[in-house]
């Protein structure tokens, strides 16, 4: 059975919410666990999905050991045989058609140093290679636009997929896949007209969602810079599939605390679920019958 793995940002913890939802054809869903996993499977189940959640040394063992192949000395002693032949290809093309997919979710407070953010990612992802079939990246380039990351993501021992919009162009960031595409994205800023401006999603502001938010280290870092005029716009990223409830309410209370204008804009999960769809297409399309 095929191992997809997903090194996902935490701020589009909706969007892989979204496709892993509509993904029938996942047999095995593991989440490596760590301290920002519990919200994200919480929201993996209310989508009645089941995921198994393990530390990321004793979930890469048990993928490892549950996905095991028969020997190649095996295989091919008993691969001229005709009706080995057919029954191994019919039985490789259903399990073929089922996935294991492991999702390693990081959290979003690594943007605060890129350099660690891509060595993070890089360093998850070289991990997650040894049991995978390929890995997406359910980032931006922020995640990997370094020149030695990227090359050292070439040499991995799977392939690595992107997050791609229509015109095949890898997205800028986050706020890109919320809206569509790099060339929605550069539209949308010119409905400000030169102001500056802030793109909110559920996930980037669900740190209002903690109490005495405006105490913590996050807030005082990010009121440096929103506190000046310049920055007068919150272009709100509406989205059906979002799961935050409470996201209208703090889109308001932070146009409130640092005077925004805010402008609705529509949202859209094509670029989450086109990257992954083509990502386990591709994985399908390689895999040695």
């Amino acid at each position: 059975m095929p191992v997809l793995s997903v090194v996902a940002c935490e701020m589009l913890e909706d969007e892989l919410v979204y496709v892993l939802s509509k993904d029938l054809e996942i047999k095995q869903l593991f989440v490596v666990e760590n301290i920002n996993s519990l919200r994200f499977v919480q929201k993996l189940k209310s989508e009645n999905l089941k995921p198994f959640m393990f530390s990321s040394d004793r979930l890469y063992s048990i993928v490892s050991e549950s996905n095991r192949r028969l020997p190649d000395s095996f295989t091919k002693i008993f691969s001229n045989i005709p009706i080995f032949k057919r029954t191994s290809g019919a039985l490789n093309k259903k399990k073929g058609q089922q996935l294991t997919v492991i999702v390693n979710l990081l959290r979003k407070d690594l943007h605060s140093d890129i350099d660690h953010l891509q060595s993070e990612v890089y360093r998850n992802s070289k991990e997650m290679s040894k049991i995978s079939d390929g890995i997406l990246l359910f980032y931006g380039k922020c995640g990997y636009s370094s020149e030695k990351v990227q090359d050292d993501l070439r040499r991995l021992d799977c392939p690595v997929y992107f997050l791609r919009d229509d015109e095949k162009n890898i997205v800028d960031d986050c706020v890109s896949v919320a809206l569509g595409g790099n060339k929605i994205y550069t539209k949308t800023m010119l409905l400000g007209n030169g102001k500056g401006a802030i793109y909110a999603t559920p996930m980037w502001l669900s740190s209002l969602n903690e109490t005495d938010y405006r105490s913590t280290v996050s807030f005082k870092n990010i009121s440096k810079y929103l506190s000046s005029p310049m920055y007068s716009l919150l272009f709100k990223i509406n989205n059906q599939n979002y799961k935050d409830n409470n996201f209208r309410r703090n889109a308001s209370e932070f146009a409130k605390i640092f005077d925004m204008e805010t402008i609705d804009v529509d949202g859209t999960m094509d670029i989450a679920i086109n990257s992954y769809t083509e990502a386990k297409t591709s994985i399908y399309e390689n895999m040695e019958y």
